[in-house]
Order: C-alpha cells, then sequence, then structure tokens
C-alpha cells in the first residue's frame, strides 16, 4: 500500500514537472512574442502556475494516458509510442504470472513422485524496514519542500514581529479620504490604516490592512497621500497578499520547477501596474501617484522586509518605467479577458488530453517477478524452451501491455524545436523573438539554426542571433560571427563584437582591427577592447592612432589594449594621454605604462602626484614607490596629508619600497598621523626595512 501512494506520489510530481514546463514555457514564449495587457499577462501566468496543478491532478485522477506517457512501476519505466502501442525497438516485455489448472496444460508431464514432499513448517522471520525508489524521491522532496516551507513562514513570522509595534493612524483627514476611497470603490469594509517607523514604503497587510511608514504622513502633501492609499487599497481589493503568500508557497513547495519564480515575478510586476491604473481611475490623475513613487524611492534603501508583500514601491526596478507610465498618462485596458479566459481553458484541457504525464497505477507484476527472480521479456521466452524451465515454473503467456523505456529527452525539446522552427516565420519580430530565447535556453540543438539567422534580411534579427550566439560559446560561431564585422548595421556590428569577446582563441584579426576606424564611437571602443586580446602586435599602430580619439571612452579602451598587448615600443604613444582631460585616461595610462614597464619621466610622475584626480594621485604614488624614485619623496611626504584615505595609504606604502633616508624619515612622521590606518602600514614599512 505504502508503495503504491509513493509510486502515485512520484507520479503526480513528475506529470507537474512536465505540464508546468510545458504550459509556463508557453507563456514565456507568448508575453515575449507580443505585448500583452497587466491584466492579461496576469491571468496568463497564474493560469499557467496554478493550471499545471490542476492538469496533472485530473490526467492522473482520471487516468488519461496521451501518446508518450510514461508508465511507471516500482521496478520500472516505459513510454508509449504514438499509436499507444509499445515500441518494438525499445520494448522491455513484461510478463504475467499464469499458473495452470490441468497437467495437461504443461508441454511436458512432471516426473513421479518417489517420496512424499515433507511438510514445510513456516519460520518467523524479523521485521525488515525497505524503501522503495519512489518513495525515497517523494521523501527527499518532501523534506527540501518542508525546510523551504519553513524557511519562508519563519521569515513571515519576523516580518510580523517587526511590524509588532505599529499604531493606529489617528489622523481624521487620512481616514476621512481612506473611507471615501473604500465607498467608491465598493468595499464593504474600510481597512485599518496603521503606521510605523520600521518601514520605507507603505504596504497592503492581509485582507483588510494598509501599514504606511510615518514620513508619508508628515512628508508627503494630500494628493499624494491619497494616491498612496489608493494603490494600496486596490491591493488588498484584489486579493493581493494572498496571493503573495500563496504564490510563494507555491514556489517553495514545487522547488522541482524553477520557472514558477519567474511567474511570481510577472505576476507582481503586473499587480503594481494594475494597482496603478486602479489608483488612478480612482484619484483622477496620475501625476500625483507618480510625484509620491518618486519620493517613496528616496526613503527606500534596499528591501527592509525580507519576503514579498503587497508593497507600493518594494520593487525599485519599475519604479522608472511606473513613473513614466502614470506620467504620460497610459489609460487602462477596458477589453474583456473573457475570451483569453476561454483560451486558457482550452489549453488546459488539452494539456489534460494530449500533454504526456506519467503514470503510476500500472507495471507492479513485473517488479513482483524481478524480485522473484522470474525472467521477462526475450529471456523468459528463451528459458521457455528447455524441458527444465518447463517442469520447474509455470508457463508464463505475453501480457497484452508492454512497457518500453523512456527516451532521454529534456523537458523542454518541443520548446526547443518550436523556437528552432520559428527562425524561419514571415515575421521579423517572431523570428527575433525565437532568436532571442534560444539563446536564453542555450540548448546546442539551436546553434546551427541561429547561425543561418546571422544571414537573415532583418538587421535586427541578425543581431539578436549574434547576441544568442554568444551565450553558447561555440567554436563553430566564430567564423560566421566574423563576417557579421563588414554587415551595414551599426547594430549588427555591436552585436557581433560583443559575441566574439565571449571567445578566448581563434579570433580573427584583420576584421577586428579594420573596425577600429569605424565611424560609430561604440563600434571603435568594443572592437579595441576585443583587439587586446588578439595578443597580436600588428595591432598597436592602429590603436595608438585611437589615443588621441574625441571620445574618452574610445581613448580608454584603447591605452587598455595596448597595456594588454605587451608591446614596450608602444610607450611612447601613451605620454600624451598622461596630460588628457579626463582622469579616467590618465589613470588608463598610468597603468598601461605599468604593464609595459616603459619609462616615465620623473617630473611628469611627480606632476601626476598632485594631480586634481584621487585615483590618478593613487596610481601615480604607486609607481613611483615601485621603481624607488627619490626625487618623489617631497611630494610624497606632503601626500602624507592628502584628503582621500587610500591616497594617504599609498603613500606609505610607496615610501616603504624607496630606500632613502628620507623617505625613512617620512615614515616616522606617518608615526603621528591622525589616520589609524596610516600610522599601522608605518609602523609595518619601519617594521620591515632599517634606515
Amino acid at each position: 500500500m505504502t508503495g503504491t501512494i509513493s509510486s502515485n506520489a512520484l507520479a503526480w510530481l513528475l506529470t507537474y514537472a512536465i505540464h508546468s514546463s510545458i504550459l509556463l514555457s508557453l507563456v514565456w514564449l507568448l508575453t515575449r512574442a507580443r505585448r500583452w495587457s497587466p491584466s492579461a499577462s496576469e491571468l496568463l501566468w497564474k493560469s499557467a502556475m496554478v493550471g499545471a496543478m490542476l492538469t496533472a491532478s485530473a490526467q492522473l485522477w482520471l487516468d488519461v494516458r496521451p501518446a508518450g506517457t510514461v508508465i511507471m512501476a516500482d521496478g520500472g519505466w516505459g513510454m508509449r509510442d504514438e499509436r499507444g502501442a509499445p515500441d518494438a525497438r525499445q520494448v522491455q516485455s513484461q510478463r504475467v504470472l499464469a499458473l495452470p489448472t490441468e497437467t495437461s496444460q504443461l508441454p511436458h508431464p512432471p516426473s513421479p513422485i518417489l517420496h512424499p514432499p515433507s511438510p514445510i513448517t513456516p519460520t518467523a522471520s524479523a521485521p525488515t524496514i525497505t524503501m522503495t525508489r519512489p518513495a525515497a524521491v517523494v521523501l527527499a522532496w518532501g523534506l527540501v519542500a518542508l525546510v523551504l516551507g519553513l524557511t519562508y513562514v519563519a521569515r513571515r513570522l519576523i516580518l510580523v514581529g517587526r511590524l509588532g509595534d505599529r499604531r493606529e493612524v489617528e489622523d481624521s483627514r487620512l481616514l476621512d479620504a481612506l473611507t471615501a476611497l473604500a465607498r467608491d470603490a465598493g468595499v464593504r469594509r474600510t481597512p485599518r490604516l496603521t503606521c510605523t517607523s520600521r518601514i520605507s514604503s507603505p504596504v497592503a497587510l492581509g485582507l483588510d490592512e494598509i501599514c504606511v511608514p510615518e514620513t508619508a504622513i508628515t512628508e508627503l502633501d494630500a494628493e499624494q497621500q491619497r494616491s498612496l492609499l489608493a494603490h494600496e487599497l486596490a491591493h488588498l481589493a484584489r486579493r493581493d497578499p494572498v496571493w503573495l503568500v500563496a504564490g510563494s508557497l507555491i514556489e517553495r513547495v514545487f522547488w522541482i520547477q524553477p520557472l514558477n519564480r519567474i511567474a511570481n515575478k510577472q505576476i507582481a510586476m503586473s499587480a503594481e501596474f494594475l494597482c496603478d491604473d486602479w489608483a488612478v481611475h480612482r484619484t483622477g490623475s496620475g501625476v500625483p501617484l507618480a510625484r509620491c513613487l518618486a519620493q517613496v524611492a528616496e526613503w527606500i534603501q534596499a528591501s527592509p522586509l525580507g519576503v514579498p508583500v503587497a508593497g507600493m514601491a518594494e520593487e525599485r526596478s519599475l519604479l522608472v518605467s511606473r513613473v513614466s507610465r502614470l506620467v504620460d498618462g497610459v489609460k487602462p485596458t477596458t477589453r474583456s479577458r473573457r475570451g483569453l479566459a476561454l483560451a486558457v481553458a482550452a489549453v488546459l484541457l488539452g494539456t489534460i488530453l494530449v500533454a504526456p504525464g506519467v503514470s503510476g497505477k500500472a507495471g507492479n507484476v513485473l517488479f513482483a517477478n524481478q524480485l522473484r527472480g522470474v525472467p521477462t521479456g526475450e529471456a523468459a521466452a528463451a528459458d521457455n524452451t528447455s524441458p527444465e524451465a518447463s517442469t520447474q515454473a509455470p508457463a508464463v503467456t505475453p501480457s497484452k501491455s508492454q512497457t518500453v523505456p523512456v527516451r532521454d529527452t529534456g523537458a523542454d525539446t518541443g520548446v526547443v524545436n518550436a523556437l528552432i522552427a520559428r527562425l524561419d516565420d514571415e515575421n521579423a519580430d517572431v523570428r527575433r523573438a525565437a532568436a532571442s530565447s534560444l539563446g536564453k535556453l542555450k540548448d546546442s540543438r539551436a546553434i546551427p539554426g541561429l547561425i543561418g539567422a546571422l544571414k537573415d534580411r532583418d538587421a535586427k534579427v541578425r543581431a539578436a542571433a549574434a547576441e544568442a550566439l554568444a551565450e553558447f560559446e561555440d567554436a563553430r560561431s566564430i567564423a560566421p560571427l566574423a563576417e557579421l564585422l563588414n554587415d551595414q548595421s551599426t547594430e549588427v556590428k555591436q552585436s557581433a563584437l560583443e559575441a566574439l569577446s565571449h571567445f578566448e582563441d581563434n579570433l580573427p584579426s584583420a576584421p577586428i582591427i579594420r573596425l577600429l576606424n569605424d565611424p560609430d564611437e561604440d563600434v571603435r571602443q568594443n572592437a579595441a577592447h576585443l583587439t587586446g586580446k588578439l595578443r597580436d602586435r600588428s595591432a598597436t599602430g592602429a590603436l595608438a592612432k585611437l589615443v588621441g580619439d574625441p571620445s574618452a571612452n574610445v581613448r580608454q579602451a584603447a591605452i587598455e589594449a595596448i597595456g594588454e598587448l605587451g608591446d614596450p615600443a608602444a610607450g611612447v604613444a601613451l605620454v600624451p594621454a598622461l596630460s588628457d582631460a579626463d582622469p579616467n585616461v590618465r589613470e588608463q595610462a598610468l597603468s598601461a605604462l605599468e604593464d609595459l614597464k616603459a619609462p616615465i619621466a620623473e617630473a611628469t610622475l611627480i606632476s601626476l602626484m598632485r594631480d586634481r584626480d584621487a585615483n590618478v594621485r593613487e596610481k601615480a604614488a604607486e609607481l613611483a614607490g615601485e621603481r624607488s624614485i627619490v626625487g618623489a619623496v617631497p611630494t610624497l611626504r606632503r601626500m602624507l596629508e592628502d584628503p582621500n584615505p587610500d591616497v594617504r595609504e599609498s603613500v606609505v606604502s610607496a615610501l616603504g619600497n624607496i630606500a632613502d633616508s628620507a623617505a625613512y624619515d617620512a615614515l616616522r612622521e606617518a608615526l603621528m598621523s591622525k589616520d589609524a590606518k596610516v600610522r599601522r602600514a608605518a609602523a609595518e614599512a619601519l617594521g620591515e626595512r632599517r634606515p
């Protein structure tokens, strides 16, 4: 009985994993193929997240076995082919014991018994505890789910404890505004309004409470406060706090499905947009809410609560898009979701009838036979041809239902194949979305199709294919990506350079060096970065020309690449960069000269030690110490009082490397510094040297 329960439980879990992968991947593709309204997106993600549990339960309860369904026994696996019959190439025959009732059924008569059989006395055996593989898997899943679930519950309890000091808001103006909003929205019971100093963003708690930070009462104007209350009231009206708890538990209990995390994030995003729309509809304008969001964002330093909550600005990454949406006056969609809901219901029904699953209701006889040592399949048929087998064992007849092993295929096979097929779609947006999705899935079967998409007639598709190939780092794509460096589209060239930067060897030098003269600033910068990886010193001349490029980013990238190429003769080309107007370029030039071991004039280095940029001063001090420049000691001594602490520490280190009595005296002077780190570093430096 226990074995049957564990087998059925494991079958349900595996069926859920298959169905949830199909449904969540389908929604993922749909939401990237086109832009959906927040309400439609929320419906799709919630239906996929909850629907997988419903379809898995329905398929096992109704014992629906579509083509490809895996039949699980306690001791083995099998899979039905598309015709519902066993696949002859993979069949593992299952035989059922058939006890004969007449001796005439035996091919050979039994030998006569000369002596009566001795009675068999049953012996008591010690009880043993055994665990089948399905039971072990289900137990492991249950333990992980329990730990994750309890962790979430503990974090919720910590949240409750942190908000334990909240108090009722007594401001009659806020209470009247909340009552009016609740009445206008048809909310039967006006929620409680509380406040606390423990949070930075307002949150909706449970079914009937809104908790706001104390700063919201003192620093927001009346319009902002009304918009804030409307937004949080929308969360309560929509029961978002309840869903957040349910969704978080689903994500943790069914940890075998990582796509649930993406679904929860998308649902939370849609909820914020929908609550914004709800608030705008009740208050008449999105501008006060946008101002309120911007104000609340300034209060939040990090997510303070530790668990997902229906908070106004908990998702800081959404703030920019939400504020822009409110300021631009995007009108909420009023279209009915009935058609989409019917389509979702049809998809869930189709999943039950068509999607493969796992059945745990068959195959126990095979496992029992294996335990008894009874041969199965072709071995059993061969054994039955011998007289001894026919007299010592009952006849075995083939079972009507046979099983085949499961094919070793990934759960995303159907999705990958569908995306590869969409690379040839008539719509360019579909082709681009398919290429991007294949790059995220990182299935190597997509590489040939993506390489072919590099020649697509649409530039955005070619760029997307190049970006996707960068995720694989497969050497087969180097040559096709190199051809894209001659593309007419700047975006395509950028994507090709970025993709090639993921490779270390066999990079094509000529087309990359040629792009150092490209009209586009970003292309030149990326080409310079990539040239540094070529280890081709013939590119030094082309890079030296970029030291005077109009773009500071290009100059910095070119100088860094020159340092990576390691040609000491190139140091001469870097000297002008030491007086560049951009401090990052000056610092990069010092670093490159250090890498090349190239000479730097003492006067130039001392001048850079007085640079207005702290990073430049720090790097110059380090070089002065490494090269033991005695003439720099007076300047280093004055730098012990530098306003930047990192510079002061570098100065002490530099003085410790200069073998001169003046440097020794400066270190002794540093022992009296107000900076404790400087005093400690000076003491260590003096301990390692002699005057």
